[in-house]
């Protein structure tokens, strides 16, 4: 609210804090003894106020303000969780979104995001694996790609990603772990121009005391 830097930055001593208001209602069931949980969620919320930056004229410099507009979100989120067989489990999650402002769609919010766990667990807890894939669908961003400054908005694709990782206990105090994060190397953009990391992979030892 009071910062300031030469040219750069001033601060806003007017600016107000953001309100949200928001409500779910969900339901959750147990089939098959417990091997199988449901659990199903609507959620709606609405923000006033939402702090941003804006550059005002005729100097252009950074600062922050409240936005006039009302940012409203709203949606439905999906779970489940099976237990498949004495070691294995899978776990699933599904969550489609509508967010706007103003009647227009935010950006950065991809309206619709999946994800899927199966664990493995060896018998006495001596080891482990487990396989992670994420979905994230397409969303809008900002990009001032035009010569004029004035923000334009660039769609950004969907993506899918898949991290495996596993641990294994070699004594009591000992354990050797690894994992790939992005296994098949995918391509994608959570911000605009901003590449995200390729394919990584970690190993290493935990050793308790």
């Amino acid at each position: 609210m009071f910062g300031f830097f030469d040219g750069r930055f001033i601060g806003n001593e007017d600016l107000s804090p953001e309100k949200s208001e928001s409500w779910e209602v969900g339901i959750d069931q147990s089939l098959a003894g417990g091997a199988l949980k449901l659990s199903a969620t609507y959620f709606d919320s609405r923000l006033k106020d939402e702090i941003f930056t804006t550059f005002p004229a005729p100097d252009f410099i950074a600062t922050p303000a409240n936005r006039d507009t009302l940012s409203k979100q709203k949606g439905v989120e999906l779970s489940a969780s099976a237990q498949l067989g004495p070691q294995v489990t899978l776990d699933a999650a599904y969550t489609y979104l509508d967010a706007k402002e103003n009647g227009v769609e935010e950006v950065r919010r991809p309206g619709n995001i999946a994800s899927a766990v199966l664990t493995w667990r060896a018998p006495g807890d001596t080891g482990s694996a487990t396989l992670i894939v994420r979905h994230n669908g397409a969303t809008d961003d900002v990009a001032f790609t035009d010569p004029s400054f004035i923000p334009v908005i660039e769609r950004l694709g969907g993506y899918t990603l898949v991290n495996f990782a596993a641990e294994a206990k070699l004594t009591d105090r000992i354990s050797a772990f690894g994992r790939v994060e992005n296994l098949f190397d995918e391509t994608y953009e959570q911000v605009f121009s901003f590449v995200s990391p390729g394919r990584t992979a970690i190993a290493g030892l935990r050793i308790t005391l």
